[in-house]
């Protein structure tokens, strides 16, 4: 597994697009009533959006690269966790490519008072090459992917770019049965 941290502008298409589908469609939908106005430098024909269109970070914003290698059926039965902890309401800007398809799960385990974690809330699973998006954490906790190879002994390499409001948990969750 390799770990790197990227410069902000080699993660700015990715970030653009998702920032895109987290503020700029829902925008339209949540202008708050009044119509035009104007500021002391422009007008703004559309008035202005309801207060929780633009928000500071409390947490600053990071981006990340990580290269995992999910081996075949022989070793760990060809599967394989990545995590980051997110507070509830964190976003997460993702994407992954494979170099062959691979099952994933991506899902959360909320984290319990005990400082344990749940039971795990799926929010998409399917086979591909490639997955790119986004989540808003639904829940404070650990949220990530499960990869699967099912090939016998072919390992698979995926890279990994994430940027949001998350930490990276210590390395990869590696599964045993």
């Amino acid at each position: 597994m390799k770990h790197s941290t990227i410069p902000a502008r080699g993660f700015a298409a990715l970030a653009a697009a998702g920032l895109i589908g987290l503020a700029a469609f829902p925008a339209l939908s949540q202008v708050q009533e009044g119509g035009p106005m104007e500021t002391d430098f422009a007008p703004y024909a559309l008035g202005r959006a309801a207060e929780n269109i633009a928000s500071d970070l409390e947490t600053p914003w990071r981006t990340d690269t990580i290269t995992i290698t999910v081996n075949g059926l022989i070793e760990n039965y060809g599967q394989m966790e990545y995590k980051v902890s997110m507070e509830e309401g964190d976003v997460l800007l993702y994407s992954w490519t494979a170099s062959e398809d691979i099952y994933y799960e991506m899902h959360g385990h909320p984290l319990n008072d005990d400082g344990t974690y749940g039971d795990a809330m799926l929010y998409r699973d399917e086979e591909g090459s490639a997955s790119h998006g986004f989540v808003r954490a639904p829940l404070q906790g650990i949220h990530g992917w499960y990869f699967v190879n099912d090939s016998f002994d072919t390992p698979i390499e995926i890279e990994l770019t994430l940027a949001g409001t998350y930490e990276l948990e210590p390395g990869v969750i590696e599964m045993s049965r």
